[in-house]
């Protein structure tokens, strides 16, 4: 029987692959809810890999975008260097994931913040251990998904593959948020990949996120930009926040 944290207010951001902007998401998520007077917290149980060049890892970057003050070993409980799964890396490192560890460190930003915004790691099938992947890790929290897509050609197959097996597991969908991770062809993108997947998903968008050049460093630069680009409303009555706004 799998442990939950059934107290526990906020979402799991996770994405359809690696690079498709959940850290981005979670600090205009955080930031936007900050701004409607909600004391969002930040979370990323497993960080893998270096700082990829930039100043600060992901969820360094993410207690510095936000400000929470929370310490950096409870945000993030594992840290491995190796760029690779969870799985790989914690036996690079000889390490043992223990999912409680990830479940205690939730309960006690809980009770710091009016919600917790959990980052994953990869997408729902990277493994975390031997017999645990991150769908299964968003289950035992027992929080709910906001999934980041990419808005591009290429994203239908993705996004609704994740879709399925989020539902397949039972794991609650609060919702897409699509992101351009990348600059944006210079031909006008006809694909219509937007609303087909939201028309074959039957999952609402909270909104869709423009590609903003020199990120993370340019941050300061593009975060009312992006902010602006959310249904933070929507988010607010989704995560049940309206009445703290």
């Amino acid at each position: 029987m799998t442990s939950s944290v059934p107290t526990a207010r906020g979402v799991f951001v996770t994405g359809t692959d690696t690079g498709v902007g959940k850290t981005l998401v979670t600090a205009t998520v955080a930031s936007a809810l900050k701004t409607h007077s909600v004391n969002a917290g930040v979370m990323k149980p497993i960080a893998t890999g270096p700082a990829d060049g930039h100043a600060l890892s992901d969820p360094d970057w993410l207690i510095s975008v936000t400000e929470t003050g929370d310490a950096p070993d409870l945000v993030a409980p594992y840290r491995f260097r190796l760029a690779a799964s969870p799985l790989v890396a914690a036996a690079h490192a000889n390490v043992a994931i223990d999912p409680t560890r990830i479940t205690q460190a939730l309960q006690t930003l809980s009770a710091r913040h009016d919600c917790v915004l959990v980052e994953g790691i990869g997408g729902v099938l990277v493994p975390v251990t031997a017999d645990l992947f991150v769908v299964d890790l968003i289950k035992r929290l027992g929080l709910p998904v906001l999934l980041v897509a990419r808005a591009g050609l290429g994203s239908i197959n993705h996004t609704l593959l994740t879709l399925d097996c989020l539902r397949t597991r039972g794991v609650p969908i609060l919702g897409l948020v699509f992101n351009h991770p990348t600059r944006p062809p210079a031909a006008p993108d006809e694909s219509d990949t937007v609303p087909t997947i939201l028309r074959l998903s039957h999952v609402r968008s909270f909104g869709e996120l423009p590609y903003c050049e020199g990120l993370p460093a340019t941050w300061p630069r593009h975060r009312d930009t992006l902010i602006a680009q959310l249904d933070v409303q929507g988010l607010l009555e989704a995560l049940g926040l309206r009445k703290l706004a």
